[in-house]
């Protein structure tokens, strides 16, 4: 496994390289250009796929101060792509004002960013080409709350129960590429940061996931815990 994370990282840090050039303007951006960092990506992705899957690795969280609105916003609009290669249109609504809690949320950026991803890969995937995904993050009372509805089956009545169970598929997922875990790996991020998630059918067909994380500082209990045990230097 050690080989593998390796050339995973090699290959990562090559792609990120010459996106870093194109954006810092020190190289120009060509088609045969952006086929190379798609090689490195493809070959990322068939690595991945040899890595042993009788394992179960656990990231540990990091807390720090973030603007969790904007980090939210990013990740979203990273998955932009992902969307038009599936014909599926990402409809993206927030709040016209970051709230103070939001601005300076303590969490996991990286874990928070895979809360974005798992989710959204989920809905685009269920949706089917022609459909739309909407994202809704606004502040809640004393939560921000990011609910996302899908165009796709919508949830199973006996799936619901199981939906964030680690290695459940449900009914609906059918031909539906996943291994049964982002949902899984969603919810106890969510947990950890104080949140909660819920799932639920859409009235007009598809289905719902609500997130709801605190927005005060302390929002993450676990990760003070963590930040409070290892100090980040100054």
């Amino acid at each position: 496994m050690r080989t593998a994370i390796h050339e995973i990282r090699n290959q990562l840090a090559v792609a990120v390289a010459a996106i870093e050039a194109f954006l810092d303007r020190k190289m120009e951006p060509t088609d045969a250009r952006f086929e190379a960092i798609l090689f490195s990506l493809r070959e990322i992705d068939a690595l991945v796929d040899e890595l042993p899957r009788d394992r179960t690795i656990e990231f540990e969280t990091h807390a720090e101060p973030i603007d969790i609105c904007a980090l939210i916003g990013a990740a979203t609009a990273a998955m932009e792509g992902f969307a038009i290669e599936r014909d599926v249109t990402l409809k993206v609504r927030r709040c016209d004002h970051v709230h103070p809690g939001c601005s300076r949320f303590l969490g996991d950026p990286l874990r928070i960013g895979e809360i974005v991803t798992n989710v959204l890969t989920n809905a685009i995937h269920h949706t089917g080409a022609g459909g739309s995904v909407e994202v809704d993050c606004r502040q809640d009372g004393g939560a921000l709350r990011i609910r996302v509805d899908d165009r796709g089956p919508g949830i199973d009545a006996g799936d619901a129960s199981h939906l964030f169970e680690k290695g459940f598929r449900g009914a609906s997922a059918g031909a539906v590429p996943g291994s049964g875990l982002g949902l899984a790996v969603v919810k106890a991020i969510v947990e950890d940061h104080g949140g909660t998630v819920e799932a639920e059918n859409r009235s007009g067909g598809g289905a719902t996931f609500t997130l709801r994380l605190p927005v005060s500082e302390d929002a993450c209990a676990g990760c003070q815990a963590h930040a409070e045990a290892e100090p980040t230097p100054m």
